[in-house]
């Protein structure tokens, strides 16, 4: 039987319970004086600085260039990603050859291609672009690798029985056999862009203190550098929301091309 809609609206607001009751004993423990106002202020003075923050332009800038830069790096490593994985997948050469060196560059942390990409390419967007997307590059080739070699052997089989060409089994069968992975290998590679995203303008990024616009972790960076507080919960708050709106908007692009997948 089908849950009603009222049933699922209550489900999908059932998930802000925690977070309001969260907010509202922070809320009754600083009007108690119970925390130090300079290291947690009150919910009251974090709202009045993000709206500040949103009318001066400083939150939005931030918001915008964080967003751009993730989707920049996460789509060069994404299409990477797939290229490669695709071909791993099929090719048992390529997969001997390159499996090795994949699975032990992949061992390596994120932030500790920062050192080696900052020396090529300085500390610049082109630096902070190619750190997302490496960081977005190795899940969604090793989905793709899984997806396409474990597609069932009787999907391949009706390809040599129609006798179709590499392309059009590779469009019609494999892929379309490898989708779940695929989205799943999305799915991730965007959290992990995600996190270098603002690994990268958190350690790197200084801009902000110079011009606003350079990010959420710039801004984050400021904010703690002068010690405001209020400012740290704005960035730290606006980057969950948009990190949370980009993760349901790869599971809502899965629910549309996969209906039966769960989330």
């Amino acid at each position: 039987m089908k849950p009603s809609a009222t049933g699922l609206s209550l489900s999908r607001w059932r998930g802000l319970v925690l977070p309001l009751a969260l907010v509202g004993l922070w809320a009754a423990l600083s009007a108690g004086g119970a925390i130090n106002s300079r290291l947690l202020v009150p919910p009251a003075q974090v709202v009045t600085t993000a709206i500040e923050g949103f009318s001066d332009g400083s939150v939005p800038g931030a918001l915008a260039a964080t967003l751009l830069r993730a989707l920049a790096g996460w789509s060069i490593g994404v299409a990477a990603g797939l290229l490669v994985g695709i071909t791993l997948g099929l090719s048992g050469v390529a997969r001997r050859l390159a499996d090795p060196t994949i699975n032990s560059a992949r061992q390596i942390a994120l932030f500790a291609w920062i050192p080696l990409l900052s020396a090529w390419f300085g500390n610049g967007e082109v630096m902070k672009i190619t750190l997302i997307a490496i960081g977005a590059f190795f899940p969604m080739a090793l989905a793709a690798e899984a997806g396409c070699y474990n597609v069932p052997a009787p999907y391949r089989e009706v390809g040599r029985v129609l006798e179709l060409d590499r392309w059009t089994t590779l469009t019609r069968i494999v892929l379309p056999a490898a989708t779940p992975a695929l989205l799943s290998g999305l799915e991730l590679s965007l959290n992990i862009a995600w996190l270098g995203t603002f690994g990268a303008e958190y350690l790197i990024g200084t801009g902000y203190i110079n011009g606003m616009g350079d990010g959420l972790g710039a801004y984050l960076a400021a904010a703690r550098e002068y010690a405001r507080m209020d400012k740290v919960i704005v960035g730290v708050v606006s980057l969950a929301l948009l990190g949370l709106a980009l993760d349901r908007a790869i599971v809502l692009l899965s629910r549309r091309i996969l209906p039966w997948s769960r989330h």
